[in-house]
């Protein structure tokens, strides 16, 4: 017989079944309730431990190691209000369809109810943001009750990695004593073997899990538009779009977190400009698509959106599990892997689109696209900066666009580069939170080049995160916009209610973000004009360290620009649909 802590045992059989299936990660923040987990994943070397204060963005970190490897990363953390802070991060986890495995220490249930100490109603807290939950006993140790245990914790990483993908919470209930010399049972080697067995049986049948595809029958009359939302898409199947797209002569409005502006080889028909495009209202005279294929979650453009509602052209939005990306619920929902829905639609014949009214949108695109290079060639605003960047920033390396304004910029003013870069953003439940975290899991998964855009009130939102990249190393580029507050209302009709609108808007933040920097020992830059910023950059780019760089943008100038560029596109859509028309 063997001496053995329960609750030991039951995290390293947890931990067994984790490594396994070839998960990578596990972030865990201190606690004494959680000790049990705590122990078993320190001391054991098979998978890679983050030791991160803050629960919060520990959780963004996992997000960030799990949206690059797309294997779960492991949260690990205390009772009480500790679990309540992984909670934006599931929020964006459920939302973006990333997995995610939720591991919370709590007492056992008997103490629920009774004002113990640090104790809240963990029983299913997440419930609306969750994929699957399992309340985990304080169990004895027999064979009902390794098999029981087993199979729920397979249940919820079927659940996790292939039947609904997303995050998954299991809630350990822990009875003192934690520590693994102090023992609670006697167990017999019987015990131990029957423990491998069935987890080795457990691991055995998730080879059975690796195809959900539903077929369904396509009767499509014609596709004239496909859109391309938040995704990260494989090269199959970009190149099958690019391959159907081209012979169909469909043009392609892809959203910049699609990924799709950024290749080695440039998608013949992708439209850079749409947004800009269908600002205008004649622009409907033009171009009405009867059928819009639509792949990945929702674009950030609102623009597109209206202008689909006001053509009512009937839509079909693929995507695997069947998820309604598509605010007006009139679309068609394929449930089924886009890359397949390609390969079956290759061979179906559709009727082709007019190739003058394909030539023509290109024409248009890049009409457009000097008009940008006009008004904003050689100005230190946003725009520039960002298309700067671009072109700087080395092959294959990633892009971490932050939410609010920059990603709006860069979907609005960026074109397409033939040039090896993946895009990532927080676009789930597109918050200002986290994404410094996040990025920062990005960068320490993929060992790749990283670059992260993003706001002042972000970058202040998520400041504690820079002690990650000081004390794992990561090294994170990041490129912070400080235009003094929430620049994006500025473009909203709030901001013309001057009483209320910088105060309670605008926000702006007198802050000193160097001596932040200095207090993480993070090297960092400062300019406020083209060509230090040029300068700094160059360094950047061949430096191996992490570095924050810092812009002072003047937000009114680049309105005003925005406006100038705004008016020079209607001048001349006017001109062509006045020509088109006649």
């Amino acid at each position: 017989m063997l001496n053995i802590n329960r609750n030991i045992y039951w995290s390293n059989l947890f931990l067994d079944f984790v490594c396994n299936l070839g998960l990578k990660y596990a972030c865990i923040s201190p606690g004494s309730r959680s000790t049990p987990l705590t122990y078993s994943f320190a001391t054991n070397n098979r998978i890679k431990s983050f030791p991160i204060i803050d629960e919060r963005s520990s959780a963004f970190f996992a997000l960030g190691l799990s949206k690059y490897s797309r294997l779960p990363a492991i949260i690990i953390t205390t009772s009480g209000t500790a679990v309540a802070e992984t909670y934006p991060a599931i929020i964006e986890a459920y939302q973006s369809r990333t997995p995610l495995v939720i591991c919370t220490a709590d007492r056992p249930s008997r103490l629920r109810n009774t004002g113990a100490n640090q104790t809240i109603n963990q029983n299913n807290i997440f419930k609306n943001h969750i994929r699957f939950f399992f309340d985990i006993p304080t169990l004895d140790i027999n064979k009902k009750n390794i098999k029981y245990f087993l199979n729920k914790i397979a249940e919820g990483f079927e659940i996790c990695l292939f039947r609904n993908v997303g995050p998954i919470h299991f809630n350990f209930q822990f009875d003192k004593p934690f520590e693994p010399n102090n023992y609670t049972d006697k167990i017999s080697i019987e015990i131990i073997d029957y423990s491998l067995k069935m987890l080795l049986e457990k691991i055995k049948s998730f080879n059975n899990y690796n195809d959900y595809v539903i077929p369904v029958d396509f009767n499509i009359d014609q596709i004239s538009l496909i859109t391309v939302g938040t995704a990260n898409l494989e090269k199959e199947l970009i190149g099958l779009v690019d391959e159907f797209s081209s012979i169909n002569n469909i043009p392609i409005f892809a959203d910049i977190s699609s990924g799709l502006r950024f290749n080695k080889k440039s998608l013949k028909n992708l439209i850079n400009n749409f947004d800009t495009i269908l600002r205008f209202e004649g622009f409907q005279k033009i171009f009405k698509p009867e059928y819009t294929l639509h792949i990945g979650r929702n674009i950030t453009s609102t623009v597109l959106e209206d202008y689909l509602i006001k053509t009512k052209s009937k839509r079909i939005i693929v995507n695997k599990f069947g998820d309604r990306f598509d605010t007006t619920k009139k679309g068609k929902i394929l449930k089924i892997e886009p890359t397949k829905f390609f390969s079956k639609i290759s061979n179906l014949k559709i009727k082709k689109n007019s190739l003058s009214n394909l030539e023509q949108l290109l024409q248009i695109d890049y009409e457009i696209e000097k008009i940008k290079s006009k008004v904003f060639d050689n100005t230190f605003t946003e725009v520039e900066l960002f298309r700067t960047l671009i072109e700087k920033v080395p092959e294959n390396s990633n892009l971490f666009i932050g939410n609010s304004l920059p990603i709006r910029d860069f979907d609005f003013f960026i074109c397409a580069k033939a040039k090896e870069v993946t895009v990532f953003a927080n676009r789930g439940a597109s918050g200002i939170d986290g994404i410094i975290s996040t990025a920062a899991g990005v960068a320490y998964a993929s060992k790749k080049p990283t670059y992260l855009i993003i706001g002042d009130l972000s970058f202040y939102y998520d400041s504690n995160s820079l002690l990650l990249i000081k004390e794992f190393n990561i090294p994170l580029k990041i490129i912070l916009i400080n235009n003094q507050g929430g620049r994006i209302f500025d473009y909203l009709p709030i901001s013309s209610y001057r009483n209320v609108f910088k105060k309670y808007f605008q926000t702006p933040i007198e802050l000193n973000f160097a001596k932040l920097a200095d207090v993480f020992e993070l090297l960092n830059y400062k300019v406020d004009n083209k060509n230090d910023f040029l300068e700094i950059l160059d360094i950047i780019t061949k430096t191996k360290s992490s570095v924050i760089l810092e812009i002072k943008i003047n937000s009114l100038y680049t309105k005003a620009l925005k406006l100038k560029f705004r008016k020079e596109v209607d001048r001349y859509l006017s001109k062509l649909t006045r020509d088109y028309v006649h």
